[in-house]
Order: C-alpha cells, then structure tokens, then sequence
C-alpha cells in the first residue's frame, strides 16, 4: 500500500562531470519562487548542466561500495547506533533506534537489497552526524516540500548548496531527491569537529538565503546537538523512503574520490587478515578507529584500550567448549549469562560468533539462529536482571536514556557484587561496551549524576583504577 502523494515535476540529473567545469564566476542558481509562466518549464540551471532523470544509488555505486560508505558514516559509533525505518502492514512509515545486537553494515546490505528490489521485506536506515568525541565524518541539509508550492524553491535551494559543497577543498557532495524535499550531504576524509560542521552548514544556509527551520531548512548536526548524547538522524542517501515507499534518487554526486579510498582501504584489510589465516586461530580485535570488531585471524598486537580485556575474551571461549553435538544450545545460555555480567551486547555477540567459529566441528545449526537464540537469552537474563533491582535501584534505571547507559548500570552492578567498593577502570568499560574512552566516560558520570555510584578513590596512573561504591 503506497502514501497518497501529489505528483510533481520530475527533477532534472546533474551530471558531475559537467560541473566540474561551471566556472566559480557562474551565476548562482535561482532562488526565488518562479511566476506562474516559470513553473511550467523546467527550473533554472547553471549552464552547462546536462538535464537527465535522477537515478537509484545502485547506478552509481555497488552494493559493496555502499556499505563502504554507511561503514565511513557511522563515525566510528558502535555497530548497532543507527535508526531503522520501515512500513508497517497499514503503509505508515515507523522509524526505530536499532536493537544492541543489529549491526549497521548488515543493516546496509539489505537497505541496497530494499532499493534494487532483492529484499523479501522493505527496509531502510538513518545515521547519526556525531559521536561521542562530538566529531563526523559527514553533514546534511534537508530541504522540506511537503508542500507542492514549495517544491521548487526547496530544488533551487538544494543545487545552490551543492553548488557550494563541491568548492570546499577535500570535500565530496551528494545531492538527493528524498521525495518530499532534497537531502544534500556532503563527506570529509577523516572525522572533523561537529562544531566545524555547524558553521559550514550556517554559511552554506546564509549563501544561499535559506531560513534555518524546521519544514524548511534543517541542519545534520544542529546546534543543540552538544546538549544531545546522540543528535538528530538523517535516512542515508539513496535509501527507501518509508513514508512513500520509493527509494531516494542521486541528483549529482562528487564522491568518487571517497569511494575509491574507502575501496583501498577494504582492500588492504581483507589483504592483511588472508596474509596471517595460516597463523593462530580467531583473535578477537577491536579497531578502535572505527569503534568496530571483527575477526582477525592472527596473532599480534591487541587494539583494545585495557590489556586485560583480550584475556577476558580468550577465558570466556575457553570456559564453554561444544564437545559434542546437541550441547550447543546448553552451552550458549551458559556462556551468554557470564557474557552478560561481563560485557555490552555488541562486544558479546562477537564473541558468540568467534565461539562459533571455533566449535564448528560440533555444531549443525546455521550461524543466523544461533545467533538469534543468542539474542532470546540475552533478552532472558536481561528481564531477569531488571526483576532482581530494589525499588530504588529501579527508579535511577528507569532514569537512564541509552542502551550504553543501562549496559554500563547492569556492568557496575555486576563488578559491585555486594562489595564495599570496587574498581572501574575507564578503559575496560569503554571495551567492554564498544565506546571510546570518552563515551565510557559519559556513562560513568551519568551514573554518578543519577546516585548509581559514588567515586571513593581517584585513579592512579599505572597503579590501579578510579574506585566505587554502589548508592543505588
């Protein structure tokens, strides 16, 4: 079932390769709203700028090179920080933050799928412009016309903003026709400030005579979003549209540069990891770059921040062997509810995977449902937890906002385990719960602020962590 939606002039493909050589002296696009006679041709653009009908994202980019991208704009957050969006059975558009367990690369996959029409169920994503280092990789503008008056002001606008991105120096541009306005996104190598991001978008919306507001003109990131711990998301460019059910269309683009770097760069991993397959088996890392795990299949230098959490890792796969098959099921309820006290559910599910991996000979269940079976005892001793807090301790949690925030609550309280005070060492939270140090540091002081814990001891460099006592 598809939204009522009101029909609009198709909008013109700019062609890349023919900006590039508008020269910067040319006149900016229109801006005004067009008189009556205006309206009925095609809108203004600059010379030179072949006119051709907007394309779906799978004609510019693959589906590998896709994920590339989502993986670069993740900005480094743990796998499971983005937002899925969908339709439900009556054709309405629902939006979600993800699950801890989901995984935004696999999210992405089956978003292409969705567009190029090779998925059993439509699906799509948004992202968020920051991290906990209030730094991104990537910003957007969004132009609303969800009124069809509007809609070509909100086109002049988009290509002025363009127009604009694409003169920043080490900069790449997308402009999208979302389908009820225009997204223009533009990319950075490395993450920048958000801050830097903010006063380019001010400028861009200023240039161009754009008010900043919303069903207007919005900002991604905004400047409320420091007061924010995750911001406002965007829909990814390309992805489906939920509300009217059609994929979003590439205007114009200059992110080959960024491509072909992404590209080399998923190269020189795959190439390393096929490297080292013939040394020592499945060592889980961390690349803290990029807050993301995976298997790597060598021995060498660990990426975590806390030494001991590769040792933690290595002692949960060695405690819970498959010796034989049909003990596999009892075996992953044993190991989730260590992995539980111990870790964030992002981190314990690739555990679940490297213990997988290595018990293979003794297990015949798919990978997905051992997987999904994880997540139903996961789910399991999390209702059980909750049932075990005291009143008081129920009200604080209650209190808290984030999936990091309740993990780093039931992580405290497994290190408290009814001690007088115990140590948490920033480091080891921060691995344990897939966050950089200072994201660690957030749920520390959120836990703090709330009266879950009391710092009794600073921490001393090289000698021993910050201790606590649990007021909850």
């Amino acid at each position: 079932m598809r939204s009522a939606t009101t029909t609009i002039p198709e909008t013109p493909f700019l062609d890349v390769n023919c900006l590039a050589s508008i020269p910067q002296s040319a006149p900016s696009p229109c801006l005004h709203e067009p008189t009556a006679e205006a309206a009925k041709a095609e809108p203004s653009l600059p010379a030179k700028v072949l006119r051709k009908s907007p394309v779906r994202i799978d004609s510019i980019l693959t589906k590998a090179q896709f994920v590339s991208l989502i993986r670069h704009m993740l900005n480094g957050n743990p796998p499971s920080h983005f937002l899925t969006a969908w339709r439900d059975e009556g054709g309405a558009a629902r939006f979600a933050k993800a699950k801890p367990h989901k995984n935004a690369e696999t999210h992405a996959g089956w978003t292409y799928d969705t567009v190029v029409g090779k998925a059993k169920r439509h699906t799509s994503m948004g992202l968020y412009p920051k991290n906990k280092d209030n730094e991104s990789t990537w910003a957007a503008l969004d132009f609303d016309a969800h009124d069809p008056a509007q809609r070509w002001v909100a086109y002049n606008r988009a290509l002025g903003a363009f127009r604009l991105f694409r003169e920043y120096c080490d900069r790449y541009a997308i402009l999208c026709d979302s389908g009820r306005g225009y997204h223009v996104f533009i990319f950075a190598d490395e993450p920048r400030p958000v801050a830097e991001w903010i006063a380019l978008l001010k400028d861009a919306a200023d240039a161009i005579g754009t008010p900043i507001q919303d069903g207007v003109c919005e900002l991604f990131p905004n400047e409320k979003i420091a007061e924010q711990e995750v911001g406002k998301p965007i829909r990814v460019p390309g992805s489906l549209n939920p509300a009217t059910d059609e994929p979003e269309k590439i205007m114009a683009f200059t992110i080959e540069p960024l491509i072909a770097r992404l590209t080399e760069q998923d190269l020189a991993v795959k190439n390393a990891n096929r490297e080292r397959r013939s040394s020592a088996r499945g060592k889980l890392s961390l690349v803290k770059e990029a807050n993301s795990y995976f298997t790597e299949q060598a021995q060498g230098e660990t990426r975590f921040f806390a030494a001991s959490t590769q040792k933690l890792i290595a002692e949960v796969l060695t405690k819970y062997p498959i010796r034989a098959k049909g003990t596999r099921n009892g075996v992953l309820t044993k190991m989730t509810g260590e992995l539980f006290r111990k870790f964030g559910c992002a981190l314990a599910e690739q555990i679940v995977r490297q213990h997988y991996e290595a018990n293979a000979e003794n297990v015949t269940t798919r990978l997905a449902e051992h997987l999904r079976e994880f997540e139903q005892a996961w789910k399991c001793f999390q209702k059980k937890e909750l049932a075990r807090l005291s009143p008081s301790e129920r009200e604080r949690f209650d209190k808290l906002n984030t999936e990091s925030q309740h993990e780093g609550f039931f992580l405290c309280r497994s290190f408290w385990s009814g001690k007088s005070e115990f140590p948490i060492s920033l480091a080891s939270l921060a691995d344990r719960q897939s966050l950089t140090k200072t994201g660690a540091g957030y749920v520390i002081n959120r836990l703090s602020d709330l009266g879950v814990i009391r710092k009794t001891a600073d921490a001393k460099p090289n000698s021993r962590s910050a201790h606590y006592e649990w007021t909850a």
